[in-house]
Formats: structure tokens, sequence, C-alpha cells
């Protein structure tokens, strides 16, 4: 079992980006001459991805124009008509998944000069029995209220998972283990959403799901491997300008200029 098809959720109405995403769905704004969503399917093509499912909201005509004769893997679109939560759009996905599978957010950037292999880590981790694999990393404790976070069941790398904690206060969080926006999971986990009853909020909660999954694990980053989150404006332009740094072809002459706008302003 070699796992080659990943769901890339895009149908997020990224209000805290505003007004940058109030015409363009932020998996399309660009990150230094690619764009997010690009990004995000050239790393897990680097992985052996052969088969994207996007999940799509406003903007799926958009998405499909900006993959059309682009090469690379098969790029499949559907739709998550209202934003209902990430479990609500893997569900969207399911009546084309035939087996295990990747989940890779599209608002979460990995690594800088070369593509993240992270994903390829937690694909091992489903092909060798694990219900389901997540990648973390740490996180300060004022942060733990942005994200999931890893109640850890024992030692390793890939460590066992007791439960997935969504967004506690730093004094409930079961550690400083933050999901990173990179899963791999086998078809249970598709039950298990279906069986996961919908929140205040009218949302099907990922962390839910997996809480009831026997045998999750989760991997740690490695370095290079950091999360950089593009949900927001700060977190949008420090992506920006990180990649564009690193860029092969756009980072000399930029680091050049950058030193000169640093000295301008000490």
């Amino acid at each position: 079992m070699t796992i080659t098809t990943a769901v890339v959720p895009v149908a997020g109405l990224a209000t805290r980006l505003r007004p940058l995403s109030r015409g363009v769905p932020k998996a399309l704004l660009p990150v230094a001459g690619r764009s997010v969503v690009q990004h995000v399917v050239d790393e897990l093509a680097a992985c052996g991805i052969e088969r994207v499912v996007l999940v799509t909201g406003r903007g799926r005509a958009a998405f499909a124009a900006h993959f059309a004769g682009s090469g690379g893997p098969e790029m499949v679109c559907v739709n998550q008509p209202e934003p209902l939560g990430l479990g609500d759009a893997i569900l969207r996905a399911a009546p084309v998944l035939d087996g295990p599978f990747v989940i890779a957010l599209g608002d979460a950037l990995l690594g800088r000069g070369t593509p993240a292999r992270i994903v390829r880590r937690l694909a091992a981790a489903v092909e060798a029995g694990a219900g389901a694999a997540v990648a973390v990393e740490e996180v300060g404790p004022q942060d733990t209220r942005r994200y999931g976070i890893v109640a850890p069941a024992g030692d390793g790398d890939p460590f066992p998972v007791g439960a997935v904690v969504e967004k506690p206060a730093p004094e409930a969080a079961p550690s400083r283990l933050a999901v990173a926006g990179r899963y791999a999971a086998t078809p249970a986990l598709l039950d298990a959403l279906r069986a996961t009853p919908r929140g205040s909020d009218g949302e099907v909660g990922l962390s839910d799901a997996l809480g009831a999954l026997d045998g999750v694990v989760a991997a740690r980053l490695a370095p290079g491997e950091e999360r950089l989150d593009v949900g927001t404006v700060p977190g949008y332009c420090a992506a920006f300008v990180e990649f564009a740094l690193s860029d092969a072809e756009l980072g000399p002459p930029l680091r050049a200029r950058a030193a000169t706008l640093l000295d301008g302003l000490e």
C-alpha cells in the first residue's frame, strides 16, 4: 500500500486575511512567484503524491483555471457549499477517495528552500499500520489557543497520541505540540468524521474524529520544516519574505536590497 492521493482544503472564507482575500481566495495569493496552493502541491508532488483533491468553495473556477495544463499531480476539484469546518471539507472529498490519503492544509506552508518531506513520513506511518498520523511542532504557551494540541501517550518519533485537544488555553493544554497542517489517514477517519456530532458552530471537528480513532501517531517536523501560517496578514507577509529570500533566483538580489533597507532604518 502506497499513499498517492492528498486532500487539500481551500474553501475557507479567510476573514483574518481581509482585505487581501476579498476578491481572491487566500490559497491563490502569491508567495514569491507561486501561489500558496502551488507551493503546497509542489511539496506533495515531491513526496510522491500523484493525485490532489482540492476542496473548494468560492473561486472554484479560478482554481480550475490556475491548474489547467500545469502538469504535475492530477487535480480534482470538489465543492464545499458552506464553510462548515475542516472535518466537513474532508468528508466532501470522500466520494473520490478509494483508500488511505494525506491531508495538507491549503493555508500552511512548510520549509523554504526545499520541499518538506513530512508528508512522506506520515504516509509511511499509515502504510505501516497506524490509523492516522499527524505532523506536530512545538509552540509557545501563548499559542496553544490557536491550534489542535496533541496529548502524547508514549515516546518515539513518531510517538503515540492519546488525544488531540482543539485550541486549549495554556493551563489546559496537554503539551505544547501543535498539529502542523499535515496528516495521513486510513478511510476509518471518514467513518469517524461521519459519526462526529457537529459543534455549537455547526462545524465537524477533525480533532474530535482523530480522538475516536485507534493507533494515531504524531511525527515532529524536521529542522527547516517550520510551519508558516498564511491565514493572517502578518503570517502571509512573513511567509512571502521567507520564501522570497530563500528562492535561488529571487533571493540574492532581494537579500542585498533588504540589507540596504535595514541599514537605512538603523
